[in-house]
C-alpha cells in the first residue's frame, strides 16, 4: 500500500506538471501594443498564428496587464515580418471588424472591445499587405507586432474605400471581398507613401 501511495503522489505531480506547462508557455512572447494615434496604452500583444498569403487572418492575444479594464481597438495597427527589410515580404494591415473568441469557442465580430483587468483576450483579425511592390507572405512567415499604428488619415481612406468596394459581396469581412478589399488597400497606400515601421531598401524609391 506504501508503494502504491508514493506511485499515485508521483503521477499527480507528473499530471500536475502538464496541466501547468500552457500556462506558463502563454505568458511569454509579449509586445507592447501601440496606442491610437500617438496615444501610449498600457496593453500588450502576442502572435499566436498568421494563416493566408496575400492577405488572411492573423490570431493574436491581447493582455492587460492593469488593475483597471483597458479599451482596444484593432485600427491602425499592423505586423512586420521579422529579420531583413531588405528582403522581407509584405507587411500586414488589420481591416474591419476583428472575431473576438469567448472562452467556450464561439467568436463574435467587434469593433472594439473592453478587456478587464488582468484578463487576455483571443481574437483574430482581418490582414490585408501593405507594400504592394514586396512579395507575398506565407503563413509560415513570421511577424512581430509594429511599433507604431498606421496614420489615422490612411486608415479612415483605406476603410471607406473597402467598405464601398465590398459593400455588392456582402461586407468587407465577407471571404468574397477579399480581393476588393485588398486593391484598396494598396492603392490607398500607394497613393502617398507614408513611410511606416519595417522599412528598407524595398522602398527606396518609394519614399522619392
Amino acid at each position: 500500500m506504501k508503494i502504491h501511495r508514493i506511485l499515485f503522489a508521483f503521477c499527480f505531480a507528473a499530471v500536475g506538471l502538464v496541466i501547468l506547462r500552457p500556462a506558463v508557455a502563454a505568458t511569454g512572447g509579449f509586445d507592447k501594443l501601440p496606442g491610437e494615434q500617438g496615444k501610449t496604452s498600457p496593453l500588450l500583444m502576442r502572435i499566436v498564428q498568421y494563416a493566408g498569403s496575400t492577405n488572411g487572418a492573423i490570431t493574436v492575444e491581447v493582455k492587460n496587464p492593469t488593475s483597471q479594464p483597458q479599451e482596444f481597438s484593432a485600427k491602425g495597427v499592423y505586423f512586420v515580418p521579422t529579420g531583413s527589410a531588405n528582403e522581407a515580404p509584405q507587411r500586414l494591415g488589420a481591416v474591419g471588424p476583428f472575431q473576438l473568441q469567448s472562452a467556450n469557442g464561439a467568436s463574435q465580430r467587434m469593433d472594439h472591445t473592453t478587456i478587464a483587468a488582468g484578463a487576455t483576450a483571443r481574437m483574430t483579425l482581418d490582414v490585408y499587405c501593405i507594400d504592394s511592390h514586396r512579395a507575398s507572405p506565407s503563413s509560415s512567415t513570421s511577424f512581430r507586432v509594429a511599433k507604431d499604428r498606421v496614420p489615422a488619415a490612411l486608415v479612415r481612406e483605406i476603410d471607406e474605400d473597402a467598405n464601398k468596394s465590398a459593400a455588392g459581396y456582402g461586407g468587407v469581412s465577407a471571404p468574397a471581398a477579399k480581393g476588393a478589399v485588398q486593391s484598396e488597400v494598396w492603392k490607398n497606400r500607394d497613393k502617398k507613401w507614408i513611410k511606416l515601421d519595417g522599412e528598407g531598401k524595398q522602398e527606396a524609391a518609394k519614399s522619392r
